[in-house]
């Protein structure tokens, strides 16, 4: 993977992500996208409010408990509309629903698990507002990941177990 550029990128259509795996400073690098670049991107996509909530590995990036590649979103079915009809692409995730995508942001009308579901309205009732985003709240986040069971997951909730207890990266 590459890390956020540092140099100058191209403009911006509504809503129009750039990949956060480019270059760093023009040259190629291997740095994790971080809280203050999850940050970047989301207020350069410019998503209305209440119509959005971070999960996954930007969720944990966001609050310092480690670095991400790509920042996931759950978004009203308006907004998925939106977006799709802005240009971002389709595709179908491995639970057979639909997704969307532009460079490395990716959106989603849910991410439940096998045995973990969460609506919308829930999840947004439930989020916590960081640097003026909201982000799913990391007992959520840790049910997902639980209910998804897969070894990334696993370690995840292995961080968030230390962070929630104050250790590395707790705030």
């Amino acid at each position: 993977m590459c890390g956020i550029s540092l140099c100058t990128r191209g403009a911006l259509g509504e809503f129009g992500a750039r990949p956060l795996n480019c270059t760093l400073g023009g040259a190629e690098t291997d740095r994790q996208v971080t809280s203050d670049d999850v940050i970047t991107e989301l207020s350069r996509l410019g998503l209305p409010p209440g119509q959005y909530v971070v999960v996954g590995g930007a969720a944990l990036a966001v609050r310092g408990i480690r670095e991400t590649d790509d920042i996931d979103l759950v978004v009203t079915t308006e907004l998925f509309e939106r977006l799709a009809a802005s240009g971002w692409a389709q595709h179908m995730r491995p639970n057979g629903k639909p997704g969307l995508h532009k460079g490395s942001v990716e959106a989603y009308l849910d991410v439940d698990g096998r045995d973990f579901t969460r609506s919308f309205s829930w999840l947004l009732s439930h989020a916590e507002t960081l640097r003026g985003h909201a982000f799913v709240d990391l007992e959520t986040l840790a049910g997902f990941k639980s209910s998804y069971g897969r070894e990334k997951d696993l370690r995840d909730l292995e961080l968030i177990a230390t962070h929630r207890s104050g250790g590395p990266g707790a705030a």
